[in-house]
């Protein structure tokens, strides 16, 4: 199965930060997905838009409208629980107050957890989370989790600050859940590849703006944006390649 991981959108009418336009950034992105083999399930984790607004979310429908194939969302600290179920209804949010979905996937999940602590940066995973995590992993389906704000450190400060807290509860849960197979993250604004609780981990960049590898306060940089794009054989094997968002010109060997 072939899954597209997109994260950090952050989507709004004004120019981000007066130099970031993340709508065409998004749109560059969304060009390159489509110029490829259609995905299984497009996957977008959190940070869906910039101010949480009504409107974005509606922009963001419309770009997403289009596509032939399904699209499934997660929310950051950037985000709205309301205004995304409000906007997005057919999603499979779960029944409380989080916005947490399963999404059942040829012969695997998706476990999608709303670790949003609402007016903070920081995520959290407390017994809430784990309560609907027992209810909707399965017992035998191999499974991919997948969160906004990544239980791990990555090296940069800020952003190690500002990461999922509750992350000794995540490690203790997981580990009498062989079915997870690997763990998906966003927030970080940059390609990280690691491992959490003996799993491999993977942390999706911005189409937009990325976080600077820097010490010191957070800052952000125009490097190039890009995506992630998951092969997953459930019960064998994940294979990730990052994307740069700019299309690019595939020359065929001749010999």
């Amino acid at each position: 199965m072939r899954i597209v991981q997109l994260s950090d959108l952050h989507l709004c009418t004004e120019p981000l930060y007066g130099s970031v336009d993340t709508l065409a950034a998004f749109d560059r992105a969304l060009r390159r997905v489509l110029a490829s083999a259609p995905p299984d399930l497009l996957l977008i984790t959190g940070d869906l838009v910039s101010n949480g607004r009504r409107d974005e979310y509606r922009l963001l429908r419309s770009r997403l409208a289009s596509l032939s194939f399904p699209y499934a969302l997660l929310p950051g600290n950037h985000d709205d629980r309301d205004g995304l179920r409000e906007v997005f209804p057919e999603q499979a949010w779960s029944a409380n107050a989080l916005c947490c979905q399963r999404v059942d996937l040829g012969s695997g999940s998706l476990l999608l957890l709303d670790t949003v602590v609402p007016g903070e940066e920081w995520g959290e995973v407390t017994t809430e989370q784990l309560n609907w995590l027992d209810q909707a992993c399965p017992a035998s389906r191999p499974v991919l989790l997948a969160q906004h704000q990544p239980p791990f450190l990555v090296g940069i400060a800020g952003m190690d600050a500002i990461r999922c807290r509750g992350d000794d509860l995540l490690a203790q849960w997981l580990a009498g859940r062989d079915v997870v197979e690997a763990l998906l993250c966003g927030h970080v604004h940059r390609f990280v590849s690691t491992s959490f609780a003996g799993r491999p981990a993977r942390i999706a960049p911005s189409p937009a703006h990325q976080i600077a590898l820097q010490d010191g306060p957070l800052a952000y940089t125009l490097e190039p944006g890009g995506y992630l794009l998951h092969d997953w054989s459930p019960g064998e094997r994940l294979v990730t390649h990052y994307v740069p968002a700019e299309m690019e010109y595939v020359h065929v060997y001749r010999h």
